[in-house]
C-alpha cells in the first residue's frame, strides 16, 4: 500500500510541476506611463583602448525618458510604445518632435538631440517577451555659430538661425517585464528594453548621438533649501547619479608632471549604437506623443 501511496504523491508531485511550467505569466495588459524620475535610457558604442589593440564598450551617457506603453497580452499586436530620450537637462523636453523649441534651450549645446520611437506592431517571442517593431525618430537642431574679431563693441558669439534635420528607420525594441507580473505598493513595474543600430543603417543617428553632449543624470532629484545661518551653503540634493564612466587610463600618464602621454588610447569607434532603457512604468494613460499611434 505504502508503495502506492508513494507512487501517487509523485504523480501528483509531476502533475504540479507540469502546470507550473505551462502557466501563463500575471497579466500586465493595460496602459503604463514612463516615470520620467526613476527612468534612464544608457547609449552605449565600440570602440578601442590601447591604441587600438582592444575592444571595448564606450558608454556615451544617460538620457532622459518620457513616454507610454500599453500592453495587450491577449493581442500583441495592439501593444504600443511611443517614447522620448534626451540628454538630462531638464525634466520638461527642450525640443518638440517637429524641431519647434524654445529659444532659450539652445544656450546649452545638450539640448540639440531628441530620439523618438513609436511602435507599429508587436508581438510575442518564442520565450514570451514582448518585441515592439516601429520607427526610431532622430530629431535634431543646429545653429551656425560666428565669433567676431574681438573689440571694445565684442558681446559674445553670433548664432545664425536654427536648422532642424529630422531623420526616422526602422528598429526593433525588445522588452523584460515581470515574468512574474510582480508590482510595486503603488501598482507600478520595472521593465527594460533594448535595441541595436548599425551605422551602415541608420548613419545621422550614430553621428549625432556621437556628438551630443549627455550630462549625468539625477533620477529621484530631490532638492532642499535649509534656513539661511550663517554657514548656509545652498540648496542640499539628494538623488541616484548617473554619468558615463571613466575610460582605461593610459598608463603613460603617470610619467611626470608635464609628460601629456601619447594620444588616442582610448577611441570611439561608432560602428554601432547600442540603446538600452531602464523604466519604472506606473499605471495611467497619456495624451498621444507625435507621430505616435
Amino acid at each position: 500500500m505504502s508503495k502506492h501511496m508513494a507512487a501517487f504523491a509523485v504523480a501528483v508531485v509531476v502533475a504540479l510541476g507540469i502546470l507550473a511550467l505551462g502557466a501563463k505569466p500575471a497579466s500586465l495588459t493595460g496602459s503604463w506611463l514612463v516615470d520620467a524620475r526613476h527612468s534612464d535610457a544608457q547609449l552605449i558604442t565600440d570602440g578601442t583602448t590601447d591604441y587600438g589593440k582592444t575592444k571595448i564598450e564606450i558608454t556615451l551617457g544617460f538620457g532622459r525618458v518620457m513616454g507610454a506603453l500599453r500592453i495587450d497580452d491577449v493581442n500583441p499586436t495592439k501593444s504600443s510604445l511611443d517614447l522620448h530620450i534626451y540628454p538630462a537637462t531638464s525634466m520638461a523636453e527642450p525640443i518638440e518632435e517637429d524641431g519647434k523649441f524654445k529659444s532659450r534651450w539652445m544656450a546649452n549645446r545638450a539640448n540639440h538631440t531628441m530620439l523618438c520611437f513609436h511602435s507599429k506592431d508587436g508581438i510575442r517571442t518564442s520565450g514570451g517577451r514582448l518585441q515592439t517593431t516601429g520607427d526610431l525618430i532622430l530629431v535634431r537642431v543646429d545653429r551656425n555659430v560666428e565669433v567676431p574679431a574681438p573689440s571694445e563693441a565684442y558681446s559674445g558669439p553670433v548664432y545664425g538661425p536654427p536648422i532642424t534635420h529630422r531623420a526616422s528607420r526602422q528598429a526593433t525594441l525588445v522588452f523584460d517585464l515581470p515574468p512574474d507580473g510582480s508590482r510595486q505598493k503603488d501598482g507600478g513595474i520595472e521593465a527594460s528594453a533594448s535595441t541595436k543600430v548599425f551605422r551602415e543603417d541608420f548613419p545621422q543617428l550614430l553621428k549625432a548621438v556621437l556628438n551630443t553632449y549627455w550630462p549625468p543624470l539625477v533620477q529621484d532629484e530631490n532638492c532642499r533649501v535649509p534656513a539661511p545661518t550663517e554657514a548656509y551653503s545652498g540648496a542640499k540634493c539628494t538623488g541616484t547619479f548617473l554619468k558615463a564612466p571613466s575610460l582605461p587610463e593610459d598608463p603613460g600618464t603617470h610619467i611626470g608632471e608635464d609628460y601629456p602621454g601619447p594620444q588616442n588610447f582610448n577611441a570611439q569607434v561608432g560602428e554601432r549604437l547600442d540603446l538600452v532603457i531602464h523604466m519604472r512604468l506606473t499605471p495611467g494613460t497619456a495624451q498621444p506623443m507625435a507621430g505616435g499611434n
